[in-house]
């Protein structure tokens, strides 16, 4: 027995042990039902009963045009990320470039190939299309590996410190 007066097991079994466990024990699946049903008819009858289907699909018509449009907000602002990675890229490259020109290292012909490749993808074609995605994203992976062998290479030097 406890100070209420009630066996041990009565007592903890009439305190919740869950905050939601008072709302989870009185759900009950008839009265949830017809709560829904009634909210649906009464949107139904604000919106009007002859209209109501039409409103449905164009509401959903009206969601799926605004995932598009941020979707296609999202990829110009990917495109605007990898040609901002790639011109970079490219900077680095030419740093680390005469930078392992300046200690005698190869890099001449790199930096003169690697240029070139770079101002003919960044700059050919028109601004939109599939065409652009591609070559900024060639650009930006030709960059970033000349970065790495141009770094490669100053580790080879063992000079990464200048003179």
């Amino acid at each position: 027995m406890n100070p209420a007066g009630l066996p041990k097991r009565a007592a903890s079994a009439a305190v919740p042990h869950h905050p939601n466990e008072v709302f989870m024990r009185r759900r009950d699946p008839v009265l949830l039902a017809w709560a829904l049903g009634l909210g649906l008819a009464a949107l139904v009858y604000l919106v009007g009963p002859d209209r109501f289907v039409f409103r449905v699909l164009d509401t959903l018509h009206v969601l799926a045009w605004r995932l598009s449009e941020a979707v296609a907000d999202l990829s110009v602002l990917a495109l605007d990320l990898v040609r901002a990675l790639a011109i970079g890229l490219f900077a680095t490259f030419v740093a680390l470039a005469v930078t392992v020109a300046r200690r005698g290292g190869r890099s001449r012909a790199a930096l003169i190939l690697v240029s070139l490749l770079f101002l003919f993808l960044a700059g050919g074609g028109g601004p939109d299309g599939a065409s652009a995605n591609t070559r900024w994203t060639a650009a930006l992976l030709l960059s970033g590996m000349g970065a790495l062998v141009m770094t490669g290479r100053l580790r080879q030097t063992g000079a990464l410190v200048p003179r």
